[in-house]
């Protein structure tokens, strides 16, 4: 079967991300405010551009395609601890066409950033529990809250229609492949930096 191939074929570029050393920063005990936006910020420089120049090319082939844009919840989750992103940091436009040249690759690259919202569940739990009883700034992780199972399931329907050959598939395995590597590099990134909000 198609997404357990997917799956399967790229279960080591996902783990590696989870043991990215700032992912388990954000699931340890010791987690912070300064880990936690760090980690946002960092992630939206790939979420605000893939939203911004891949998803219009999307939309004919996932249907309600603008309802899983989520760029805005990090602006909002860092905004709330008056924290603001670099602009000069964000991924250039260039990148997202040359790297996502087709709907294929760009749909495994979907399938990263859908899946991400099943783990978010996980990283709210957690935050919940280790995080001070104020720290509520969590929509992005919270993804679309208890609608989370459903939107998964009708995301995994489109995806599988999409592909009409081994080739294909094959392309949507390499997109999701090379998103889960170029986030597990920008989270890498320790000369990222975060910056406050001027009151």
């Amino acid at each position: 079967m198609f997404i357990e191939n997917l799956r399967a074929s790229s279960a080591d570029c996902h783990k590696q991300l989870e043991l990215n050393s700032l992912s388990l920063a954000l699931l340890s005990d010791t987690v912070n405010q300064s880990i936690y936006c760090t980690y946002l910020a960092r992630l939206y420089r790939f979420v605000k551009g893939f939203e911004q120049y891949v998803y219009p090319e999307l939309g004919q082939y996932f249907l309600n395609i603008n309802d899983r844009k989520k760029a805005q919840f990090i602006e909002g989750d860092l905004k709330a601890h008056h924290i603001a992103i670099d602009k000069d940091t964000l991924l250039e436009e260039a990148l997202f066409r040359d790297t996502y040249t087709d709907v294929y690759v760009a749909a495994g690259s979907l399938y990263v950033l859908e899946g991400s919202t099943l783990g978010g569940q996980i990283i709210v739990k957690h935050l919940q529990k280790t995080m001070p009883s104020g720290f509520v700034n969590t929509a992005y992780f919270s993804g679309y809250q208890q609608r989370t199972g459903s939107m998964w399931k009708e995301f995994l329907q489109q995806l599988t229609a999409l592909p009409q050959s081994k080739q294909q598939e094959q392309q949507i395995i390499s997109g999701a492949i090379t998103t889960f590597k170029i986030i597990d590099g920008l989270l890498s990134n320790n000369n990222e930096k975060v910056i406050a909000y001027e009151n």
